[in-house]
């Protein structure tokens, strides 16, 4: 009967050695994404405290958005990040204002190629929502429509941005950026964008990088307020593909934050942002504050309630929409 007893007393020893918050024992991101607690869970970090704990774990120290379980969203040290506010100011944003110009027949572009000479650079420049009618029809396809899967790498994306892109590429972006890289040895391609042309930029970016296998140093992509296009495999071969990426979001605008990052690493149900986000949490005047995103993903539409819907259309303080008509030629 002592046996007995005494063996019971060491099973139960042995099995409270491993107990749901092992995973605290582990001190930094890419460990603890990999590692699982005693009883076979998974282990998952909180970038809120910088600790981690067990999937099991019920805790209100951290917020649902900074939980995550891959190592592709652990926070980086972004004291390296070389962000060229000058370029974002002077060159990219009249570009993507001039999509809102009507062409010289008075009708409406939704996409436009050119070619930057001094710079050896074709421009691939995608115009975004303009109207509240045409973000809730966006609303409704992100919350409606299920994602597809994403021809060229791995991931699924929207089937409204990706229908949209197919429709303006094979009606003559394909033809002009096969041209360009026939006819300019080493040239570089850059995709900008705003709203649903950023998420437009995003996709075409990806899409030429892998399709013409071109390095990453001459691809480069900017977007100013893009949505969440896709999941977190779609947002980790954006990456490898075209590392010079800029998400570029203005204070309290919503766009950025849709659709909700929920089941953040449940790539059939999450939506999930790429690198690198640029955040302006107090305007865009000349010397303003920016913050630089530690991670892919760091759902900075939890900060933007209330929300300024002028914030989604008024980028470098000038409104977007209507820039044109100045010029486009003098950033503010």
């Amino acid at each position: 009967m002592r046996t007995t007893v005494f063996l019971f007393f060491c099973i139960l020893k042995v099995s409270n050695s491993a107990p749901l918050d092992s995973c605290s024992r582990v001190d930094s991101c890419s460990e603890c994404v990999n590692a699982t607690d005693g009883f076979g869970f998974r282990c998952q970090w909180c970038s809120t405290t910088g600790s981690c704990a067990s999937e099991q774990t019920t805790t209100t120290n951290c917020h649902v958005d900074d939980w995550t379980l891959d190592e592709y969203n652990c926070p980086m040290d972004v004291s390296k990040i070389n962000y060229d506010e000058s370029f974002m100011r002077n060159t990219v944003l009249p570009l993507i204002a001039a999509t809102h110009a009507p062409s010289y027949d008075k009708t409406t572009c939704f996409a436009y190629s050119a070619y930057l000479k001094d710079r050896n650079a074709m421009v691939l420049s995608f115009r975004g929502t303009t109207t509240l009618f045409q973000l809730i029809d966006e609303g409704i396809s992100f919350f409606l429509h299920p994602k597809i899967q994403f021809n060229v790498t791995k991931g699924v994306v929207d089937g409204y941005y990706l229908n949209a892109f197919y429709d303006l590429w094979n009606k003559g972006i394909k033809v002009d950026v096969e041209r360009i890289l026939r006819e300019k040895e080493g040239v570089k391609i850059w995709f900008f964008g705003h709203s649903l042309g950023g998420g437009l930029a995003s996709i075409a970016s990806s899409y030429v990088a892998k399709t013409y296998e071109l390095d990453g140093s001459r691809t480069k992509l900017v977007t100013f307020g893009m949505p969440r296009i896709g999941d977190i495999d779609l947002a980790e071969a954006h990456d490898q593909l075209v590392p010079d990426s800029w998400r570029i979001e203005h204070s309290k605008d919503p766009i950025p934050a849709l659709p909700p990052r929920t089941f953040p690493d449940d790539i059939d149900k999450g939506s999930f942002h790429h690198n690198t986000e640029i955040w302006y949490p107090h305007g865009m005047a000349l010397g303003a504050n920016f913050e630089i995103g530690s991670r892919p993903d760091t759902t900075v539409g939890r900060s933007v309630f209330p929300f300024n819907i002028e914030d989604h259309f008024t980028y470098f303080n000038v409104y977007l929409e209507s820039w044109y008509r100045t010029g486009c030629n003098v950033a503010p």
